[in-house]
């Protein structure tokens, strides 16, 4: 009993949160296939439905309590074309992206016109660090990219500091 309420609740939930995401009427389902065809084409990766788009400014990366919203703010950072941004999502202030911020914005500043969309991620535990890995597919024209990104942060634990707790890019597959 307790499981099938929960179920409903959680049910419920994704419900009302989709159903707030929605910023204009719905599109036709053919338009809808039409689109997704291309990002499904060239993609090795079997990416859902697109559950967010963004469409707002980065964001402080470090401000964030839920990786969907890290991720979120990464991918509007990506559309912005805001590469500094983009970079401090990495741990360390950007420096664990292995690349210097000039490096990295020549790296990432292929991309000309990126639409990204993030799918649903999963989160699991491990030696004192939480980890959330989700699909991301960003489209730039004809250009396809897709891959994952995981995201990390320690545990709640004692002496913690502010930027081991804060979630941050830990790696990615992506390939700009």
């Amino acid at each position: 009993m307790i499981r099938t309420a929960l179920a409903t609740a959680a049910a419920s939930a994704l419900v009302f949160h989709l159903g707030g995401c929605q910023k204009g009427p719905a599109q036709p389902a053919a338009d809808a296939a039409t689109a997704a065809a291309p990002a499904a084409a060239s993609s090795t990766l079997a990416i859902p439905a697109p559950l967010r788009t963004t469409e707002t400014h980065a964001s402080q990366p470090s401000l964030a309590k839920r990786p969907e919203e890290v991720l979120d703010a990464f991918a509007a950072a990506i559309e912005a074309r805001d590469w500094h941004s983009v970079r401090a999502f990495w741990g360390d202030k950007g420096a664990r992206s292995g690349m210097d911020a000039a490096t990295f914005a020549q790296a990432w500043g292929r991309l000309k016109s990126p639409s990204v969309v993030v799918g649903e991620g999963q989160q699991e535990g491990a030696a004192g660090s939480i980890y959330y890995t989700a699909p991301v597919v960003i489209t730039d024209g004809d250009r396809t990219v897709s891959g994952e990104v995981i995201l990390r942060r320690v545990n709640n634990v004692p002496g913690a500091t502010a930027e081991q707790l804060r979630w941050h890019v830990d790696s990615t597959t992506l390939a700009p």
